[in-house]
């Protein structure tokens, strides 16, 4: 698209008219088409031509733009009649028909070349295809790219006479011959491109212009947050009385805005070691932080308890969790009982008990008897029984749930034996307990007094023995002997004896032995005829009352 000087050309002639006055002759251009010329009546401007081409097919219109000039249109003559009208830019997207390659330019200040603009704020392009059959349907394109930040965005255009728009994209809206697209703000480098079908409804030359308006866009901003704390408390669901309790306070800040100032207080109660407060200083807070802190307390009583952890800021709303522990007693206890004292060869017997004196069932309770080496197991109901060892399993003891096993033991020796026994769960609680008895034998003191030779005469002598043996199965101690003579005998001599008058006194035998025996021996004068009853008098611990036996020599 272009203007036409004072001189052109069309096809292979050049045409000069002057810049005032008719033109000389018709101007044809190359396919012999007339034309029609605007004048100027501002004599001391350069008149400005507008080609006009009509056909029956199409019909197309350059542009004429003359500033601060009025233009007259006439057709070949300019003696034919001439109208007026203020000279406007207009614009022609498209080109003409057959003749896609030709190009016309205006000078500077035309609107004819208008498919790019850039007026500083936005850089805008405009397509449209080349050629059309009538009834198609076709699609252009109206490219925007601000060139920094813009608002307020409003590309308006103008819809080609003798087309319809069919579509938009993005839509539109569509009111009269004017398509409007309220864009708003983009930022630099934001590209938008605005695509229009339409049918071509008529013959000739679709043009069409479009405007876009954009307010130079500043923008700044601040940020506007708001803290929010979040706290998670977590701990042991139970824990054994006894037991120290690990738990563990997870403060975050979840808000957009720093939390200030942010303090934690655990809130201990009673069952776990006693009601306090336990505060943390954790500081400020950036949003998405956290901070862990670990607190580890006592499980002082049984029962459930909860842990209170509250987070607190300066400028965010409190927030607490809490954590439960249901604190129980895991307590396996076994006793046993038997015959504190029994003599040797007899039995005793021993009662086990075991009790589950926790909150929780105990499961494969293992109970174990060891009988002392010295001794032998009798008899153990239930129980297996491998030499000296009896064992009974309990598939489950329940809370406060009591069991009962006895054991029947006997030995032969004397002595103070102990007989123990073990319970472990399988929880791991284990205990342990034992009975011990005092195996005693039983006395047994055999005392022989004998005269050789009996009878005797009067001035004769005999010699006695006295012989105490241990019969029974324990030691006898502090043994003592006394000799008593009746009146037909004097004691008169003894080895080991002291003699005073008609008594002979031994000296104590601190211990004899089961099967042991001690002697005693002393010679006797008769000294008056008659039967002569001489006793000896024999003491130890373990009898209550002396042992008294009596020798008759017969004195003549």
């Amino acid at each position: 698209m272009r203007l036409l000087p004072c001189d052109f050309e069309f096809g292979n002639e050049t045409q000069t008219r002057g810049c005032s006055g008719a033109p000389r002759g018709p101007v044809l251009p190359r396919d012999g088409m007339p034309v029609m010329f605007a004048y100027s009546h501002n004599s001391r401007t350069p008149m400005s031509k507008s080609l006009i081409r009509t056909s029956g097919i199409a019909r197309w219109m350059m542009a004429v733009a003359t500033v601060g000039s009025w233009t007259a249109f006439a057709a070949d003559r300019a003696s034919e009649p001439v109208q007026y009208a203020q000279a406007k830019p207009t614009v022609l997207i498209s080109a003409p028909t057959g003749g896609a390659g030709t190009t016309y330019s205006s000078p500077a200040g035309g609107a004819a070349n208008c498919s790019t603009v850039n007026s500083g704020l936005v850089q805008a392009s405009k397509t449209m295809p080349a050629e059309v059959s009538l009834g198609d349907t076709f699609t252009y394109t109206i490219s925007l790219t601000p060139a920094a930040c813009v608002g307020g965005v409003v590309v308006t255009e103008t819809i080609p006479s003798g087309a319809t728009v069919v579509s938009t994209e993005p839509q539109g809206t569509v009111a009269g011959d004017k398509i409007t697209w309220n864009l708003g703000d983009l930022d630099a480098g934001q590209a938008k491109v605005l695509k229009v079908t339409a049918k071509a409804d008529k013959e000739g030359t679709l043009a069409s212009c479009a405007t876009i308006h954009a307010d130079p866009r500043v923008c700044a901003k601040t940020v506007v947050g708001r803290p929010q704390l979040a706290i998670d408390k977590s701990g042991p669901a139970d824990a054994q009385l006894g037991q120290d309790i690990a738990y563990t306070i997870v403060v975050k800040n979840v808000g957009t805005a720093v939390a200030k100032g942010v303090v934690v207080t655990d809130k201990v109660p009673a069952g776990l070691g006693g009601v306090r407060e336990v505060p943390f200083t954790v500081g400020d807070l950036a949003p998405g932080a956290s901070k862990t802190i670990p607190i580890t307390l006592k499980a002082a009583e049984r029962g459930k308890f909860c842990n209170v952890a509250v987070a607190t800021a300066a400028n965010a709303p409190s927030v607490q969790d809490d954590a439960c522990t249901e604190i129980f007693r895991h307590l396996l206890k076994v006793t046993k009982t038997g015959t504190p004292e029994q003599f040797i060869g007899k039995q005793a017997t021993y009662t086990v008990e075991v009790h589950n004196q926790g909150d929780r069932p105990q499961t494969q309770v293992v109970v174990t008897d060891t009988a002392p080496a010295q001794t032998k197991i009798i008899n153990a109901p239930g129980a297996t029984v491998t030499g000296n060892t009896a064992s009974w399993t309990i598939p489950t003891l329940a809370a406060g749930e009591k069991k009962q096993f006895t054991v029947v033991l006997t030995t032969p020796q004397q002595g103070r034996f102990c007989n123990t026994v073990s319970a472990k769960s399988a929880q791991g609680l284990s205990d342990n307990a034992e009975a011990c008895t005092l195996w005693k034998g039983v006395p047994g003191i055999l005392v022989e007094y004998v005269d050789d030779p009996d009878p005797i005469q009067v001035g004769e002598t005999s010699n006695y023995t006295i012989r105490v043996t241990n019969q029974g199965f324990i030691d006898l101690t502090n043994i003592s002997c006394v000799v008593e003579s009746d009146t037909e005998i004097d004691p008169v001599s003894s080895p080991r004896g002291s003699i005073s008058g008609k008594k002979v006194t031994y000296p104590v035998v601190p211990k004899l032995g089961p099967k042991e025996s001690v002697t005693f021996t002393y010679v006797g004068k008769g000294v008056a005829a008659g039967q002569a009853y001489d006793k000896v008098i024999v003491n130890c611990d373990q009898v209550k009352a002396p042992i008294e036996e009596v020798e008759v020599t017969n004195v003549y």
